[in-house]
């Protein structure tokens, strides 16, 4: 059985202040901007504090990193919203040079794993913009159901769009097969 902070091919660790300005170039991008609804690109000096937070119960924010090179390759959070009925809300970033490459299914599972095995969550959901057909597929194939859908309240440049609610149930998960 495979560790929970990894995955076929990813792992996961402790963010470290050397990544800050990698996670720093990504934020700039404009699909990172938008699917990951920040609106306004951060600045360098706002990050730092971000990723000097150590991982505790309520907001384990962690890197993601290619298992063969060490290389970060995204950031994943989960933050227990509810703990007395063991529910977390998960969210993910692949960096852009990264994504199509399965490092985000990897990552969610991996991230679910250890929610459900290290901090024995019974609930992971998250909240994904109806347009990002990418991150649906990758929430989809790691074992996510859609559970509902909020209309028009995410405003982007010019437009208001949906999203989508998803959910998944310890015991849900679906491993790579």
């Amino acid at each position: 059985m495979r560790p929970p902070t990894e995955g076929r091919l990813i792992r996961l660790r402790a963010r470290e202040p050397e990544d800050v300005p990698v996670l720093h170039a990504w934020a700039q991008d404009p699909d990172t901007i938008r699917f990951n609804e920040s609106r306004y690109p951060p600045s360098l000096q706002a990050m730092r504090p971000r990723a000097e937070l150590h991982p505790t119960y309520d907001h384990a924010r962690l890197a993601v990193v290619d298992r063969e090179s060490g290389a970060l390759v995204g950031d994943v959070a989960l933050h227990t919203m509810d703990p007395e009925s063991r529910s977390g809300f998960i969210g993910l970033l692949i960096g852009p040079e990264h994504r199509g490459r399965g490092y985000g299914t990897d990552a969610t599972r991996a991230i679910c794993r250890f929610g459900f095995d290290m901090m024995n969550l019974n609930r992971v959901e998250l909240d994904v913009i109806a347009s990002n057909e990418r991150a649906l597929h990758v929430y989809a194939k790691a074992g996510f159901r859609v559970e509902g859908r909020r209309r028009a309240c995410y405003y982007h440049a010019g437009a208001y769009e949906d999203f989508i609610m998803m959910g998944m149930l310890r015991g849900e998960l679906t491993e790579e097969g």
